[in-house]
């Protein structure tokens, strides 16, 4: 097979060059005005960061704050073990979420002191209720390592320095930021296992009626808290079973909104809870 030899004049190889030329500069042009990767939307809600705990736990005698103590802050986590007090300076005029992280359940508590308002959160279950969430784990091995978490909301009035007092045995890690908004009207429901929080959803002006159901519980309280923190707890009444008052399993509460806008559920419960919130008469 022979090999055939092409043969170019010079005028031909200039106007290659030429034209390779061209192509190289328009190519860098496009390269620079193109983004090359997808742009990630800026962040308006922080997720908490989960930490293993240490091998084994201390009573902490200092916590560090990851924000800047000269600042004033939207959102702050720090993490401990044992009791242990820390200070942040938080804006103010926004509803904050404290969240909990334990490697397990352990009675914990927070009290939040912001300003003149002070707000003592103490999650502490059943000896049925933990024993329940403890069965559960160890049953189901998918979440057997999942960690124990529990929530409260509550409002810096202005900006100002916030403290947290935490008072428990083990690690533990606090997130504070400003509750997740979705977008959701009712029917709406949740359902936890001790003090928790849902996100922010809008609810219309008009009447509801709220289905809470509890299991290894006798203390349960419910608030609506709205977005620019004003709290609006639910009224219930008490079942009565040999001549003292408990929880009854389940039981329908009238719900009037007068105005619409975001709410968030607050629940403190020692148990188990669900709750479902629909129109009335649906």
């Amino acid at each position: 097979m022979k090999i055939r030899k092409i043969k170019f004049s010079g005028i031909t190889v200039i106007l290659a060059v030429l034209l390779i030329a061209f192509l190289l500069v328009a190519g860098c042009t496009q390269n620079a005005a193109t983004q090359t990767g997808a742009q990630t939307p800026a962040a308006t809600q922080a997720t908490p960061v989960t930490t293993a705990p240490t091998e084994q736990a201390t009573a902490a005698t200092q916590t560090t704050a990851t924000s800047d103590s000269s600042d004033y802050k939207v959102d702050a986590s720090f993490e401990g073990s044992g009791d242990g007090d820390v200070s942040v300076n938080l804006k103010g005029g926004i509803v904050r979420m404290l969240k909990v992280t334990q490697p397990k359940y352990e009675k914990a508590s927070v009290t939040v002191t912001t300003g003149d308002a002070i707000y003592p959160f103490v999650n502490e279950l059943t000896k049925e209720a933990a024993t329940s969430i403890a069965d559960a784990k160890n049953a189901d091995e998918s979440v057997a390592d999942a960690k124990y978490i529990w929530a409260q909301a509550f409002y810096v009035p202005q900006d100002i320095e916030t403290n947290f007092r935490i008072e428990t045995t083990g690690d533990w890690k606090i997130d504070v930021d400003v509750p997740l908004a979705i977008n959701a009207i009712p029917p709406i429901g949740f359902r936890g296992a001790g003090d928790s929080s849902s996100p922010f959803f809008q609810i219309n002006k008009g009447d509801y009626t709220v289905d809470v159901s509890v299991e290894d519980a006798d203390s349960l309280s419910i608030s609506f808290v709205s977005f620019d923190g004003k709290l609006y707890p639910l009224d219930f009444p008490k079942a009565s079973s040999d001549s003292k008052e408990v929880l009854p399993g389940s039981i329908k509460i009238p719900l009037k909104i007068d105005d619409s806008g975001n709410y968030l559920v607050n629940v403190v419960c020692n148990g188990k809870w669900e709750l479902n919130i629909s129109p009335a008469g649906a």
